[in-house]
């Protein structure tokens, strides 16, 4: 049986075969933030041509964008430009042991979806040894890094798009855009930066992930409300493909008092801290 739930009287913990799903309220979700922080600061000491402060900065911006699912439910709009038929509206709605379930009588495990309002799964390939400061200003700094090859992910969707990305790495780079005072992550756009012919046969034209952070109040956290993924690339057994899809939140009727999902993972030490994202 893959579920074993054990409750008590503020906090579920729902065993799986790729760790434990915890539900709980705000103040351990925010002690669980904190420990991805340190893990990614960690993971940055590779980062040389980064200080210690922006080490930090990135962190802190980073350690925003984790799986922490509230137990909510959401409006979702996504909007295909090229097959219509494939853009709809749902009703999601976050359960404590792990399920995302919406109003077409639909439900997932939190790690097959493919789009969050909570997280940008593309950020799993981030090279930290590659980062670098490329714009700064009096309220914002913006760092780029390269896409990591050896990228690895506890999620099937995520291994699944960064076996994709992995084909044009070498020409890939996320830029990175956050507030100086408070770390806040801003903006994070991952971006194919020329044409890129993968095996002779197939070129790929545009890659580009956009994710612009908003912190909401009431949820105490920040959420993705505005998510467009763009990709063009021509091939022999599609011909030219050039899609736009954009993803917007609203609507966010929460729980409470305020609790939280995640995931600890089975092997930390071994994996991305993005495994914690959903999709």
């Amino acid at each position: 049986m893959l579920f074993s739930v054990a409750i008590s009287a503020e906090r579920t913990v729902t065993s799986t075969e790729s760790g434990d799903i915890v539900a709980s309220d705000l103040a351990e979700m925010q002690e669980y933030a904190e420990l991805q922080k340190a893990h990614l600061l960690k993971r940055l000491e590779v980062a040389n041509s980064l200080s210690d402060q922006q080490k930090e900065l990135v962190a802190t911006a980073l350690s925003k964008d984790l799986e922490g699912l509230p137990l909510c439910s959401f409006s979702q709009d996504i909007v295909y430009r090229e097959e219509t038929e494939k853009s709809e509206t749902r009703l999601a709605t976050v359960h404590e042991n792990g399920l995302i379930t919406d109003d077409k009588s639909r439900e997932r495990m939190f790690s097959e979806w493919k789009y969050s309002p909570f997280s940008a799964p593309p950020s799993a390939g981030m090279d930290f040894a590659s980062g670098t400061l490329i714009e700064e200003t009096d309220s914002d700094a913006t760092f780029q890094f390269k896409f990591d090859k050896k990228a690895k992910s506890s999620s099937e969707n995520i291994r699944e798009l960064l076996g994709n990305l992995k084909r044009v790495a070498k020409n890939l780079r996320y830029d990175l855009t956050i507030d100086k005072l408070s770390g806040a992550p801003k903006k994070l756009v991952l971006e194919l930066i020329k044409p890129t012919r993968v095996m002779v046969v197939a070129r790929v034209k545009k890659i580009r992930h956009e994710y612009v952070y908003k912190f909401d109040e009431k949820m105490q956290r920040f959420t993705i409300p505005v998510q467009v993924v763009e990709f063009a690339y021509s091939a022999p057994t599609r011909g030219k493909v050039d899609e736009k899809i954009d993803v917007t939140y609203s609507n966010f009727e929460c729980s409470t008092p305020i609790r939280y999902m995640w995931r600890t993972s089975t092997d930390l030490t071994g994996a991305t801290s993005y495994d914690y994202n959903p999709q």
